[in-house]
């Protein structure tokens, strides 16, 4: 986790959501909200902050100081990307800029739960899930349909017993919570300003020469925002505008993000340490480290992690609506797998599908430990998969780094003696 925003990323996004919302669903249907962020970021300061301290003095900064500002810029871009000529590039990897706040999005509109946090998560899932439980009385509705009908039957009940509740069980009416709602904004748009992997970069490499000569230890969104706010923006919506913002930055900055790294280490180095609280939207993060952790152990699947939960989540509230339950028995044993190969919580993920040889035990490894370590004992896994699985016609390793999967063949395991 980073505590490290531009705050007038948010405050782009809302200014574009204004000034769009007069116009018709179709000229709003065909503005990307991302590229227009974009483009006027890239012509506005930077406003970077890694403490909540700093979070509200840059916000305060923003709109006591840039606000015509900003209204200009998102003006220009609302006209400027209908020429930008990276418009019609690739879109920038989900996996590279997607966030747990994407994810909780995805399970607010999935759980029909808008003022879902993911404290409320692992509760919220296990709801759906005796919601959608096959029963007659509710196999054709929706979650949210069946939220309605379990609100209605609760007040009836409640009616009935002379126990009323001054709630309205209706509208369901949440109250307002800003920071959830600065968080959720978030997952609205995929951008990133690719000076920022190349600040941290820097940093570490200087860090490695300095250690020895600073006079304290610094953290590195500290000095991380302090670089960026004296560097411009490089904000990109696609992988060719990745490339290109990148390749500018080397041409055009590398002296000065060199620069202006070693200064930040330097001045940090010398500022008396304080204790600072992280930017307001990281709270959300640790509980989403917490929700996952919850989930693991009401799952036993080690493998689950924020990228994964919304797809599981959905294969497991679709499965148990069709009445389908062997879903549970398989996420145990595919977690037994899983302990039994030594890996940390999340370091992988276990998932079974399909091919014309039978059933296919697919593993993605998201560390080049986790990798190097499944690579080498083929066998141990194979041993752990027949066991539970017996049905397994191949084992698909997969790593983060690589475009391709490493075969484990059930001739390959009937050589090996496991079979």
């Amino acid at each position: 986790m980073t505590s490290l925003k531009n705050v007038l990323e948010e405050i782009v996004v809302v200014e574009v959501q204004e000034q769009i919302k007069h116009l018709s669903p179709a000229a709003r249907e065909a503005i990307n909200l991302s590229e227009v962020a974009a483009f006027a970021l890239n012509r506005l300061p930077v406003l970077y902050a890694s403490t909540s301290r700093g979070w509200l003095q840059q916000r305060k900064r923003a709109h006591n100081e840039l606000q015509h500002q900003i209204v200009s810029a998102v003006q220009q871009a609302l006209l400027g990307v209908k020429r930008d000529p990276l418009r019609k590039s690739t879109k920038i990897a989900a996996s590279k800029v997607e966030t747990p706040a994407h994810i909780l999005a995805r399970l607010q509109k999935l759980l029909s739960k808008s003022a879902l946090q993911w404290q409320d998560v692992p509760q919220a899932f296990q709801e759906a899930l005796t919601l959608v439980s096959h029963t007659p009385e509710y196999a054709s509705l929706s979650i949210n349909d069946r939220h309605r009908l379990r609100d209605i039957k609760g007040y009836l009940h409640r009616k009935e017993s002379h126990q009323h509740e001054h709630r309205d069980w209706h509208n369901n009416i949440e109250l307002p919570n800003p920071e959830l709602t600065s968080y959720i904004l978030s997952a609205s748009y995929f951008l990133t300003n690719v000076l920022e992997d190349l600040a941290k970069q820097e940093i570490k490499n200087q860090l490695t020469h300095m250690a020895n000569v600073l006079p304290r230890k610094v953290g590195i969104d500290d000095v991380c925002a302090y670089v960026l706010n004296r560097l411009p923006a490089l904000y990109a919506t696609t992988e060719q505008g990745v490339i290109w913002q990148t390749q500018k930055a080397k041409e055009q900055l590398s002296s000065q993000i060199e620069s202006t790294v070693i200064q930040s280490l330097m001045t940090l180095g010398k500022t008396p340490r304080r204790l600072a609280d992280p930017i307001p939207l990281l709270k959300f993060e640790d509980e989403c480290e917490q929700a996952i952790s919850e989930l693991r152990l009401i799952f036993q699947r080690e493998d689950i992690t924020w990228r994964n939960i919304a797809p599981l989540a959905e294969y497991a509230i679709e499965h148990e609506r069709q009445g389908m339950t062997y879903w549970r028995q398989q996420w145990r044993m595919l977690g037994q797998i899983y302990s039994e190969m030594y890996l940390r919580p999340g370091d992988a993920e276990l998932s079974l599908s399909h091919n014309s040889e039978g059933e296919v035990l697919i593993v993605r490894a998201h560390t080049k430990e986790a990798f190097g370590w499944l690579a080498d004992n083929p066998k141990n896994l194979g041993i752990s998969t027949l066991r539970l699985f017996p049905a397994v016609a191949e084992i698909e390793l997969y790593g983060f780094f690589l475009d391709f999967s490493i075969n484990y063949t059930r001739e390959e395991m009937a050589a090996d003696g496991i079979i």
